[in-house]
């Protein structure tokens, strides 16, 4: 009977090695490649989590870069605005030096033809209206009130140059025509003559009147004068 236990009891020992080196090793064997594979697992996560970090990170980095663009454009469109208003302020600064620089000029010629013995020429008539036209039309009126009342007889008729231009402003033409008439008659009527010439000159009517109410007028249309002591003759022009 001892017997028969011992050998039921080896049976089972064996039976249990059996089974031990038989199920252990497999088991082993079947979790070896789970525990690799979630290793590897593990790696793909972690390529997985950085990429999709990166895809995260990318469109904050455009948007910071548009953010720059948009920044950069922004500060270009004010450099751009600075620079047209410093443009026009230049132009500005430019355009009234260019007019003090006239007026200088304009005053100095009127002290020179004042200070001068030289009579009126054509070259001097043209080199006062070449000077009158450089002044700004702003500055033009005080200009020329300062040439009628400064200059002589001798040097009025440097002022003819613009008198006969009837582009000119009509104030600067009747300043000049009305001080004219206050000159000698070697001044004035042939002024009135030469402006009679051109009937859509500003002055044509006003000098036409002077002349008719002189009897100039028909002088010089030829016309039969009366005289004082009442013989007649009749005129022409030469």
């Amino acid at each position: 009977m001892n017997r028969y236990k011992m050998l039921i009891g080896g049976l089972l020992i064996s039976a249990i090695a059996i089974i031990v080196y038989t199920v252990l090793p497999q088991k082993m064997l079947s979790s070896s490649p789970k525990t690799k594979g979630s290793a590897k697992e593990a790696v793909q996560s972690s390529a997985d989590a950085k990429k999709t970090a990166k895809l995260l990170a990318s469109p904050k980095r455009n948007l910071r870069e548009k953010t720059g663009a948009d920044k950069q454009t922004s500060d270009e469109s004010v450099d751009v605005s600075d620079g047209a208003k410093l443009s026009e302020k230049t132009k500005s600064e430019a355009k009234r030096a260019a007019a003090e620089k006239a007026v200088n000029a304009w005053e100095k010629l009127i002290d020179d033809l004042v200070a001068s013995k030289e009579p009126s020429s054509a070259k001097q008539r043209a080199g006062v209206k070449e000077a009158f036209d450089q002044l700004d039309q702003g500055d033009q009126l005080d200009a020329i009130h300062r040439a009628v009342n400064l200059l002589p007889d001798s040097q009025f008729e440097s002022l003819l140059g613009i008198l006969y231009d009837k582009s000119e402003n009509a104030e600067v033409l009747d300043i000049i025509f009305s001080d004219a008439l206050n000159r000698s008659e070697d001044i004035k009527l042939p002024m009135m003559k030469e402006l009679i010439k051109d009937n859509q000159h500003p002055m044509y009517f006003e000098s036409a009147r002077i002349l008719d109410a002189t009897g100039e007028l028909d002088k010089m249309s030829g016309k039969t004068q009366t005289d004082a002591d009442g013989t007649t003759e009749t005129t022409t022009d030469n």
